[in-house]
């Protein structure tokens, strides 16, 4: 198999940039494919990972579910922040989890929460209208604007909890949760880029770290003992449309004796598995789509024409706030969105791990039981293979969309949530959660282009992939 051959320890990711040079690995992997195919192999560190690019191959591996199970590397990351998170679980364990979390992201109870996603926007509308005194003034701190509308939000909808990351634009004032939770966010990108055995020995010597944990259990607890205190009656209720009420409704009424059972026979989550949940909720919801809605104001101010568009698509319902069925039949809009994540997919990419040999349906490639696959969707989006028309691939034309063989065919070349029987559980609320933001920001208000030395065009790599800087003016119309 193609690939490059690896360094002691570092394997491909020191030769290559993404340690030192810090690399994007959107486009490491991107121009690897070019260099050398559909599929090829890649050393992240002492870890090898097959990259695959090819949309045959992809559509293969999520459709054998049986063959292709979530990525060990990525599990084994995973497990050193949080045991008991649905993403970071396979076999009985994730059935039960899942069986309980799914219900959670039903259309009918994250459409409940529309209103409260407008009330937040609208609070960070007033904060830019309150500090926005001149319309040329360049915001530069728009990413940390968006992770801060998003915890918000997140706080709400999963726990009915004021998380007040809205309430000052000085960090200095933040509450303690809401610190701790930054501290663990930081933590956690970090450790990821380190090999296995140091990683462990960091989360064991980082005082503040375990502090920040130590916080966050002692909140999600109180948000646990808060909710257990309501009625029967409320909680019954409850469960229409708070997902915290209906976390706190699967937990086991005894668990020493659930304890006892084998997993395939347990039922329900552990007070501590509650606990995991909900930090995976605030984690898996709030960096991704922040990460979203950063691009959305980027690509907004460097194509001005495609903000025009949108702002006329909502002229008819002037400042009015939008219902989720209103939301849903605006097609440009619907445009935009998947345009964006086709252009910039936040998450570089999903992994699996092989539990028994197989041979790639397209590329005819053979693998091995315990093999790492990667699918990298920058790839797909950017593959002139899987897109009609003749808009060019490499810039931001959400008209691509208006095409009914790119609407209709080719959904699965722009692969954002992932795909199969592992791809993101909370994809419908993400979409819904950043619809519903977009609009009431282009209701409201203007982005201008700060201009190239502080809103240049590339990619920064975190957990997710970010502009490499962004500039924007703010004006409300």
């Amino acid at each position: 198999m193609p690939g490059l051959p690896p360094q002691f320890l570092f394997g491909n990711m020191l030769q290559t940039g993404i340690v030192g040079r810090q690399i994007p690995m959107n486009i490491l992997f991107l121009q690897l494919k070019d260099k050398l195919g559909d599929v090829f192999q890649f050393w992240f560190g002492p870890m090898r990972l097959i990259v695959v690019s090819r949309l045959e191959d992809v559509q293969h591996i999520f459709a054998h579910r049986h063959l292709y199970d979530q990525g060990d590397m990525f599990i084994n990351i995973l497990n050193l922040v949080n045991l008991n998170a649905i993403i970071g679980l396979k076999g009985p364990k994730f059935k039960r989890h899942t069986t309980i979390i799914s219900p959670l992201f039903r259309r009918a109870k994250i459409s409940a929460h529309a209103d409260t996603i407008i009330d937040c926007t609208d609070k960070l509308l007033n904060r830019w209208r309150n500090y926005n005194n001149n319309p040329t003034d360049i915001h530069l701190n728009l990413i940390e604007q968006s992770q801060q509308l998003l915890l918000t939000i997140l706080g709400f909808v999963a726990f009915d909890y004021d998380l007040q990351t809205l309430d000052e634009e000085d960090r200095s004032n933040e509450n303690e949760l809401t610190h701790a939770l930054c501290i663990n966010f930081k933590t956690s990108i970090f450790v990821a880029r380190l090999p296995m055995f140091i990683a462990r020995i960091y989360f064991v010597l980082n005082y503040e770290y375990r502090q920040a944990r130590m916080t966050i259990d002692l909140y999600l607890q109180q948000m646990i003992d808060q909710e257990l205190r309501e009625t029967a009656v409320t909680r019954t209720q409850r469960r229409k449309t708070s997902l915290i009420a209906s976390l706190v409704a699967s937990l086991q009424e005894d668990e020493l004796f659930e304890a006892t059972k084998s997993e395939e026979h347990k039922k329900g989550l552990s007070q501590i598995e509650v606990m995991g949940e909900m930090l995976a909720l605030l984690s898996a919801g709030y960096s991704p789509t922040s990460a979203a809605l950063v691009w959305f104001m980027h690509l907004m101010s460097k194509y001005p024409q495609v903000q025009s568009k949108l702002k006329n698509e909502l002229v008819e319902y002037n400042l009015q706030r939008l219902s989720v069925e209103q939301i849903d039949s605006l097609t440009y809009l619907d445009c935009v969105i998947r345009e964006l994540f086709r252009f910039v997919p936040p998450i570089v990419g999903t992994l699996r791990t092989l539990t028994a040999d197989d041979r790639l349906s397209a590329t005819g490639v053979q693998l091995s039981k315990g093999d790492q696959v990667f699918i990298p969707f920058y790839n797909l989006g950017r593959d002139s293979r899987y897109w009609s028309g003749s808009f060019d691939l490499d810039q931001f034309h959400p008209e691509r969309f208006l095409i009914e063989s790119n609407m209709n065919s080719n959904k699965t070349a722009s692969i954002a949530f992932g795909g199969g029987h592992r791809q993101c559980i909370g994809q419908d609320f993400a979409r819904l959660e950043l619809k519903a933001i977009c609009v009431r920001l282009m209701q409201h208000m203007s982005f201008g282009d700060g201009g190239p030395d502080v809103n240049e065009s590339g990619y920064k790599q975190t957990d997710t992939i970010l502009p490499k800087h962004i500039g924007c003016t703010i004006k409300f119309d």
